[in-house]
């Protein structure tokens, strides 16, 4: 048995496939197996899988034809021999001691699940988000270093953790004892297997140390295939449910569950326009009406309109919190810039000082030189975000004003 088994869904990834098994190869702990599945790919990445399974045996390969991550990754779990298992993804890149630190964790807490931090890269490798406090962990809500599980945490244990499974080590008899798998789906296939492991894992160990180059992409082409796949992550809720129901922890977890399926429907519909968002209600009010009412306000408020954040803003000056998509949807209908908007505030050190819309990104020291209200426009986890951000501004900055949140005003 190897410590650890990767197994690694590849598809058409010619670009970037050598830099992720280099990665690998790289690595400084060594004990290990790759298993890359090869999913339909019609480019040179098979070619370039044999490659590497040819100079070195710890790679293996799984050819398959086209069914999409999920499967793959299920196909790979199969194979696996491991003692942990690890989810990467081929357009990645990993630090030279992620698997050492990833092991290491897992072997000083006998965890389940050892989750560590990422960074957002571009295509060229440029870091584009850095040090995020809410991605890919929740640090307001997530115990660092220290020992956790669910029953500690019922009503944020699904919040804490971005659902991503390549940020993880799983201990492989977990996965097996209960059954754990990926949803075959086209987009959001992993959401509810990630929500499941948080379920099940007896010992949930959390570091910050950034260990995985996520390349992150805002392509047009792929924002508009998930989004017309919007009803995906309506599916992953009734499987998370069914699976709480099953397991006899739906009434104790029912909280985190609503919590964290309101934020997943509200990031997937930032995604969609008009067309897409209405044929998405359609489908949702048809295929489950009562999830339907219990989300009812996690739906778009189109009341947000470029007017209405004019009308609501008033006379005054004012900064406006996080630039996020909902934002930039909003933002990109401008003609011109409002001269009662200042600028973007947002957190993260990489986009400070670029474009958006018609404004800029700062970061919130802003506010020590040019005081000015704050209005929090962040709609994913509204309610919890603004009262974090009101929080760190009233111990940070005086004078500062946080405008009512514009969403719930909106929707008395």
């Amino acid at each position: 048995m190897v410590a650890i088994s990767i197994v690694i869904p590849v598809y058409n990834v010619e670009k970037y496939l050598r830099e992720c098994l280099g990665s690998i190869l790289n690595q400084t702990f060594t004990d290990f197996e790759v298993i890359c599945v090869n999913d339909g790919s019609t480019d040179s990445s098979l070619k370039i899988l044999e490659e590497y399974s040819q100079k070195d045996s710890r790679f293996k390969i799984i050819n398959q034809e086209n069914q999409g991550a999920g499967a793959a990754r299920n196909n790979g779990l199969k194979y696996a021999q491991g003692e942990f298992v690890q989810f990467l993804d081929s357009d990645d890149y990993f630090e030279p001691t992620m698997l050492e630190e990833m092991y290491n964790k897992a072997r000083e807490f006998d965890a389940d699940l050892v989750v560590c931090s990422a960074r957002k890269v571009n295509e060229f490798g440029d870091v584009i988000e850095n040090s995020n406090p809410q991605w890919p962990i929740k640090l307001d809500l997530t115990p660092i270093n220290k020992v956790f599980n669910q029953k500690d945490h019922c009503d944020d244990i699904l919040l804490m953790l971005c659902v991503i499974p390549w940020n993880k080590l799983y201990k492989r008899k977990m996965l097996i004892k209960h059954n754990l798998k990926f949803q075959n789906l086209s987009s959001s296939n992993d959401v509810s297997f990630g929500h499941k492991v948080k379920i099940c894992a007896e010992k949930i160990v959390v570091f910050e140390n950034q260990l995985i180059n996520y390349r992150y992409s805002h392509s047009e082409s792929i924002s508009k295939t998930r989004a017309d796949k919007t009803i995906n992550i309506i599916h992953s809720a009734k499987e998370v449910r069914d699976f709480l129901i099953q397991k006899g922890l739906y009434a104790e977890l029912e909280v985190a569950f609503i919590k964290a399926y309101k934020n997943h429907i509200r990031s997937e519909i930032s995604l969609c326009n008009d067309d897409q968002y209405n044929k998405f209600i359609d489908e949702f009010k048809t295929l489950y009406p009562d999830f339907f009412r219990i989300f009812l306000d996690a739906l778009r408020p189109d009341f947000i309109t470029l007017k209405y954040l004019d009308n609501f803003i008033g006379n005054k000056q004012v900064y406006l919190w996080g630039a996020s998509n909902f934002l930039k949807k909003l933002l990109e209908k401008e003609e011109k810039a409002n001269s009662k908007i200042l600028g973007i505030i947002d957190k993260n050190e990489a986009a400070w000082g670029k474009s958006f819309g018609n404004y800029k990104i700062h970061s919130p020291n802003i506010l020590k030189s040019r005081p000015a209200d704050v209005l929090i426009t962040i709609y994913n986890n509204n309610i919890k975000v603004h009262e974090n951000v009101k929080k760190e501004i009233d111990s940070k900055f005086s004078n500062i004003n946080i405008l009512n949140n514009i969403f719930i005003d909106a929707s008395k």
